[in-house]
């Protein structure tokens, strides 16, 4: 599966058009926390457990993008407004992600 068009709706929403029809959005905080660079891999790996009483955020929206490129034919790197740049996010791994 490979995207036919990649269009940002805004800074915290992406939308993929795939060549088999179908259509994913993507949300920056989401894609954020999904990052699958090695960074982002072993902090979540070594992140306690989540906490059930945790409050949640009051802005869920803290975290937008900033720009976005193609990586060879296989994937796309997202730039965020907390500076990470590092994951390279495969059109397999987006079509999972994606909502």
């Amino acid at each position: 599966m490979i995207p036919k068009s990649i269009e940002q709706i805004s800074d915290q929403a992406i939308a993929i058009k795939w060549d088999d029809g179908s259509e994913s959005v993507f949300f920056a905080e989401k894609v954020r926390g999904a990052c699958p660079c090695a960074t982002c891999k072993e902090e979540n790996e070594n992140k306690p457990k989540a906490n059930p009483f945790k409050i949640l955020k009051a802005n869920p929206n803290d975290v937008v993008f900033r720009s976005w490129e193609m990586v060879g034919r296989y994937a796309v790197r997202f730039s965020f407004s907390d500076g990470h740049d590092a994951g390279i996010f495969t059109f397999e791994y987006l079509k999972e992600i994606g909502e």
